[in-house]
């Protein structure tokens, strides 16, 4: 299970927190986790952003070796 170090506090309407309970009962988990869900949908990145990330690295024109030799350094930096 992955770990939540920082805490949040909201306050909801009565009519929330029961649609919260609800939801939490019949999908047997935590309303904490239906909230961080709904965090992560909100601020998903789109495949817009995704596609301007992408091309900006394109343009960085960085040298490219071959293949195995690139796997090589990256496998070298997990270990480290």
């Amino acid at each position: 299970m992955q770990r939540y170090t920082k805490r949040l506090e909201i306050r909801v309407e009565p009519q929330q927190l029961e649609k919260l309970k609800a939801d939490a009962r019949r999908r047997k988990i935590p309303i904490g986790e239906i909230i961080r869900e709904v965090i992560d949908q909100k601020y998903a990145v789109t495949r817009e952003e995704k596609i301007k990330e992408a091309q900006k690295m394109f343009k960085l024109e960085l040298p490219i070796k071959n293949w195995d030799e690139m796997k090589g350094e990256i496998e070298e930096g997990y270990r480290k």
